[in-house]
């Protein structure tokens, strides 16, 4: 899984405005200043002539920000650059991915919702929007989209988008506010008499978190070998930043080879539980898993009074194939818990038991599933295809009106322990964080992918193990957490 750098406050060099001041200085301001990422963009340059130049800008940031090369692959390679960002006329982003490798950040260039929306999540990592407001240091930008294309743009787009083109310290806020996680800028910073003040000016805008973490309930069964229900939530939380609390719906008993036994709690607890959370700490985001029986889920259904975006995975299986919901909840939570969804993520059996169906076996019949399952009334449907056969794994998000197909390779793995519990509570996490629905799903599919490539690195249990929740925490000795040391200020 890719990580993203900060990309809330984003610098656009341009050799023609930092000629007073000179492009190194001009990034080590502006990176001291606030800026999160300097990106080399010198169009006339050579690939040597970038690479020298590159090179002494990365000697003066030392880390300070990411480190982005505009266009040039072959100087984004020789720099080992954090991020290389390509325009539509470039190459194609397939191509950009296959020289630069899985690792490096690779953005994207968009100015409509057309070349927004057949961007692949897989490949691309964010796209820079624009440009946003009519601007003078691209002489052959496209015509500006506006605020209100902005928006449609970053709706449309399954990856985080940063807004560039004629954006100022007077105008981020409402790029913001649209739902872009930063701002690329120009001569906002470059060519100012003062970089670092500009930048510091514009940093203190894109910083939009209010100083708290942010909350996510589960409310599902627990697992005493740590490796699904709540125990896989929480881990999940954890990892991606967010402060998880948990509503008990079962205590069940069992382990990696299968469940031995469950027992219940009882309704009216559950829903105090869930009552006293959101009096005192009320969640970002809601996460439903285990359910068990149609009276805890009518309990669950009356305790929620608030307006967070829901998550539900309708459990009803375990791994091992112990029923883990009665036969007459299914229609409870078909009626009254898939309406009240902001998403819902059945595997294929799952979907095939909420509509009453033969299981999905093809990619064409899981549209028309999940189709079916958005007409009962969620917001969205992220259908897992794990039980299809083949090498790849696809899962479908689809809305009223976006179709994505969320495609990752099969990994040779038995320990998959938990993996439905995992996605879900990865889309609630990133939901919490204030993440649009597709750009949610997008990143618990990656957040998941990795956590199943690196889960034969736990060799936990006899059966079916755990995936691994901190894969990009733990170090490789699997001994303590890896500390990232704090930047300097």
């Amino acid at each position: 899984m890719r990580r993203l750098p900060d990309l809330s406050t984003y610098l656009v060099l341009d050799p023609d405005l930092c000629a007073d001041i000179g492009m190194v200085e001009t990034a080590l301001l502006a990176a001291s200043g606030g800026a999160t990422v300097i990106q080399l963009r010198h169009k006339t340059a050579s690939t040597g002539e970038l690479v020298a130049t590159g090179q002494r800008i990365k000697d003066a940031l030392k880390g300070k920000a990411a480190f982005c090369v505009n266009d040039d692959v072959d100087a984004a390679i020789a720099l080992e650059a954090d991020i290389l960002h390509i325009g539509q006329d470039d190459m194609t982003p397939a191509e950009a991915r296959d020289r630069i490798g899985p690792d490096m950040i690779l953005g994207l260039s968009v100015h409509s919702v057309e070349t927004a929306r057949v961007v692949d999540p897989a490949i691309v990592d964010y796209c820079g929007a624009g440009p946003v407001f009519d601007t003078q240091t691209k002489p052959d930008a496209k015509p500006a989209t506006g605020l209100v294309g902005l928006d449609q743009i970053i709706a449309a787009a399954p990856v985080p988008t940063v807004a560039i083109g004629g954006i100022k310290s007077q105008n981020a806020a409402a790029c913001l506010r649209a739902g872009a996680i930063g701002v690329a800028v120009v001569s906002a910073i470059c060519g100012q008499p003062d970089p670092y003040a500009a930048a510091a000016q514009l940093a203190r805008i894109t910083k939009r978190t209010s100083g708290k973490i942010s909350t996510a309930l589960t409310i599902a069964g627990s697992d005493p070998s740590g490796g699904a229900g709540i125990q896989a939530d929480l881990k999940t939380f954890s990892a991606q930043g967010v402060y998880g609390m948990a509503a008990m719906t079962a205590l069940t008993a069992q382990n990696t080879t299968g469940v031995s036994g469950v027992h219940l709690v009882p309704p009216d607890f559950v829903a105090q539980q869930i009552r006293d959370v959101l009096a005192d700490i009320p969640p970002k985001a809601i996460k439903i898993g285990m359910i068990a029986t149609a009276e805890i889920a009518q309990a669950v259904s009356d305790a929620l009074k608030t307006d967070a975006p829901i998550v539900l995975d309708p459990v009803m299986v375990a791994k091992g194939g112990h029923p883990l919901l009665a036969d007459d909840a299914v229609a409870v939570i078909r009626d009254i818990l898939v309406p009240r969804a902001t998403v819902i993520t059945p595997n294929l059996p799952e979907a095939a038991a909420l509509l009453g169906r033969s299981m999905a076996t093809d990619k064409d019949q899981m549209v028309r599933q999940a189709e079916a399952l958005l007409g009962l009334g969620p917001k969205a449907v992220v259908l897992k295809g794990g039980h299809l056969d083949g090498l790849e794994s696809p899962d479908l998000f689809l809305t009223d009106d976006r179709k994505c197909w969320l495609n990752s390779h099969r990994v040779p793995t038995r320990n998959t322990h938990g993996t439905g519990c995992t996605l879900s509570s990865s889309i609630a996490a990133w939901l919490a964080k204030g993440e649009q629905i597709n750009i949610a799903a997008a990143w618990a599919k990656s957040f998941v992918g990795g956590a199943i490539a690196a889960a034969d690195s736990l060799n936990i249990g006899a059966g079916h193990g755990p995936t691994h929740h901190f894969h990009d925490l733990w170090d490789d000795e699997l001994t303590r957490v890896h500390w990232h040391k704090p930047k300097d200020k």
